[in-house]
């Protein structure tokens, strides 16, 4: 038996080596969520007015962020489960991954949040309806309503960051039949694919964004209420996983090309170089010059942070360096919990020891939080997280069908490969 050929085919766990930059950008996309939320909760205390060209794009880092995570999510998906997912039992193992990976951290957060709102709650606003569609993790598929909210938004506290779950869950389920198509692609046919899917991304997030207008009026018109059909076209273009598809197609994309080709370290530095160079100009002039196409700006370049991220997976450049740095990996780990929990520090937190202060006291708590969010994340993921994955792992757990056939046929037990540290998800 072909012992390489068979840990290939029946290892339930990622086989490829591990990559710990990708730990560092997932800190950085987590962490410039929380920046963004920091800085409008607690320096400008949750007022709109106080968006100016000036501040515009530290408020606004979230949606690099969010991007940041999509395209990881992809990439990191494929790089793990590209070549599993279509073997026997590999759905079942790459959804169990996935459960295990994200559900009970969001079940504590969400029983949470939804007593608080119950505790809170003036009647007015239906709590009880959206709750199905959370549990399922499908409230960002469609423009639910319930009352004049959007389902995403039917609580108003930390489950707010949950449209995120439900838009990598629809990701999660159209993988495996995309799987098999992404896995045959190579070469040059691959740099088309990745620039086709980059293009058609842009050009809906761009296109829609123009027509936000007759969008809202439409959405009026269908739901029967003004009120909540003014978030329609937010939902659409930034919420839901009909757009944002694009990002994360274009980290597996990312991923395959990683895998099947000779990536060139000079190449790699250039093109890294030249990826980053239009994130930021494209990111600050859309921001400094409040234009309305600055909600989706990541999304149009979302082709040059799948590049960024191929440049970083290869070892020695400065990119894999600084993203490596302990530190930075140490918080990557953590990424999921600071995600999450963030909101419970900056928001609650920030607003009952920084309002009303002077500014300087508010940039002083803001730093203070920022790192306590750190450190609360930390925390999280050691005492609950990660022991949760592991327990619900071993609780769905089955041996691969191909482990079975080898023992049952008396070929010899099929001996199980280590479990290699890498980190699931890029979000959300």
């Amino acid at each position: 038996m072909n012992t390489a050929e068979t840990l290939r085919n029946t290892t339930i766990d990622p086989i490829h080596p591990h990559i710990a930059s990708l730990d560092g950008l997932r800190f950085i996309a987590a962490g410039t969520v929380l920046f963004s939320h920091g800085s409008f909760y607690i320096l400008l205390s949750e007022q709109n007015s106080g968006i100016t060209a000036y501040n515009a794009p530290f408020v606004g880092l979230a949606n690099i962020g969010m991007t940041l995570f999509f395209v990881l999510s992809g990439f990191v998906i494929h790089y793990n489960y590209g070549s599993s997912v279509s073997l026997p039992g590999g759905v079942r193992a790459f959804f169990v991954a996935r459960f295990a990976r994200l559900y009970p951290l969001f079940l504590l957060v969400f029983v949470i949040s939804t007593v608080e709102a119950f505790r809170t709650a003036d009647g007015k606003v239906d709590n009880v309806g959206p709750i199905p569609l959370y549990l399922t993790f499908t409230q960002s598929w469609w423009f639910w309503v319930f009352g004049d909210r959007a389902a995403s938004e039917a609580y108003s506290n930390a489950t707010g960051l949950m449209w995120s779950l439900s838009t990598e869950a629809f990701f999660y389920l159209s993988y495996p039949l995309l799987a098999p198509m992404l896995r045959r692609l190579a070469g040059t046919r691959l740099v088309i694919v990745g620039c086709i899917i980059a293009l058609i991304g842009a050009g809906l997030a761009c296109e829609l964004t123009e027509y936000r207008g007759h969008l809202n009026n439409w959405a009026a018109f269908y739901t029967g209420n003004p009120r909540a059909a003014h978030d329609f076209s937010h939902w659409l273009i930034y919420n839901s996983p009909w757009i944002r598809i694009f990002e994360f197609l274009i980290g597996a994309v990312t991923a395959q090309f990683v895998m099947t080709a000779k990536v060139d370290p000079a190449r790699a530095m250039v093109a890294g170089s030249a990826a980053l160079a239009v994130i930021v100009v494209a990111y600050v002039s859309s921001n400094v010059g409040l234009l309305p196409l600055s909600g989706v700006i990541t999304t149009c370049v979302a082709g040059a942070f799948g590049i960024l991220m191929g440049a970083s997976t290869v070892k020695g450049l400065v990119f894999s360096r600084v993203l490596s740095n302990r530190w930075m990996v140490l918080g990557g780990e953590a990424s999921y919990s600071l995600y999450l929990l963030h909101y419970w520090v900056v928001h609650n937190l920030g607003h009952r020891f920084a309002d009303n202060r002077p500014l300087v006291t508010r940039f002083a708590l803001f730093v203070v939080l920022m790192l306590v969010s750190i450190a609360v994340a930390r925390i999280s993921y050691l005492v609950y997280e990660r022991p949760m994955v592991r327990v619900v792992r071993r609780f769905f757990s089955i041996r691969p069908r191909a482990e079975r056939h080898d023992v049952s046929m008396g070929e010899g037990v099929t001996v199980a490969a280590p479990p290699v540290s890498v980190s699931l998800d890029g979000g959300s």
